[in-house]
């Protein structure tokens, strides 16, 4: 006995017409009736009456056509188990990930993603800060990783909120303002502040107080950083101070953050592409979540 002629014979006894059978199956009638017949005869039982004009199942046809659905149903729950299980040791995932990011918990993250698909690739990838959500569209990155504060529609998109970021000064330890517990923003009087201008990126995108609210307050706002790493090399070089928003427990190396007071915090989200369907893509966004319930 085939799987066709199992097909063959439910059409048959679900139409009650070889000719309609005939059709769905998109063979000859003869052909069908042939698999009918070649079932019996393999069985030993007559399954389906028939005459000139209709057909009808027997009694015996009737309790086997219950016990055919359910095995076809079996064989077709089989068929997508294993097409999912291949699908799974197939991921490949490319994960945006932004600058002075959690990587201790993004390494967790991937580390949990592997339990589960242990055949999978997951490729990190440095996201542009300058427009990151191009990154998301332009299929550069599958999973990405965005402030909240860095769109306002886009509709293509879903984000999930993993946790929330408060403003932070970052110094370099030898300035006076180090050893303070927190700052406002008029403490920043005289002090120069890198900024991005009005370029679109991570400095401006993330920058909390404005270069308006920051002129306002006496900050020195000329120092101008074309990119985050030689924003980071004048804190270094104590020329400039950085304000981000960012995790209390982060760490940079020979910098000191201090709590930047009276400004909102800003939402870390992670995206992907609505139309991505793909089942790794909401398991990698499910572990994410798990793992930052606890911030």
């Amino acid at each position: 006995m085939t799987l066709y002629q199992l097909e063959c014979f439910i059409q048959v006894a679900e139409q009650l017409s070889f000719v309609r059978a005939a059709q769905i199956m998109c063979i000859s009638q003869p052909a069908i009736t042939y698999q009918i017949q070649t079932l019996e005869k393999e069985i030993d039982v007559t399954l389906i009456e028939r005459n000139t004009r209709r057909c009808r199942l027997t009694p015996a046809g009737q309790a086997f056509y219950q016990d055919a659905v359910q095995l076809h149903s079996y064989y077709q729950q089989a068929v997508q188990k294993a097409q999912d299980i291949s699908r799974a040791n197939r991921a490949h995932l490319r994960v945006g990930i932004r600058k002075l990011f959690d990587y201790d918990r993004m390494a967790q993250l991937v580390t949990q993603f592997y339990v589960k698909y242990p055949h999978a690739k997951v490729d990190i990838l440095p996201q542009n800060d300058a427009t990151p959500l191009d990154d998301l569209r332009s299929g550069r990155v599958d999973i990405g990783f965005f402030y909240s504060s860095e769109y306002t529609e886009a509709s293509d998109i879903s984000f999930k909120t993993l946790y929330e970021l408060h403003y932070y000064v970052l110094m370099n330890p030898a300035d006076p303002l180090a050893s303070r517990k927190s700052l406002q923003l008029s403490d920043l009087k005289g002090k120069a502040i890198a900024t991005a201008g009005s370029t679109s990126n991570l400095l401006s995108a993330t920058q909390g107080p404005t270069l308006a609210e920051l002129k306002k307050a006496g900050a020195d706002i000329s120092h101008s950083a074309p990119s985050f790493e030689s924003a980071l090399i004048m804190i270094r070089a104590g020329t400039a101070m950085l304000i981000l928003p960012m995790l209390p427990f982060t760490v940079v190396p020979g910098m000191v953050k201090i709590p930047l007071l009276g400004c909102p915090t800003v939402q870390m989200q992670i995206g992907w592409m609505k139309r991505d369907t793909r089942l790794e893509v909401p398991d990698f966004v499910e572990i994410a979540k798990n793992l930052y319930k606890t911030l």
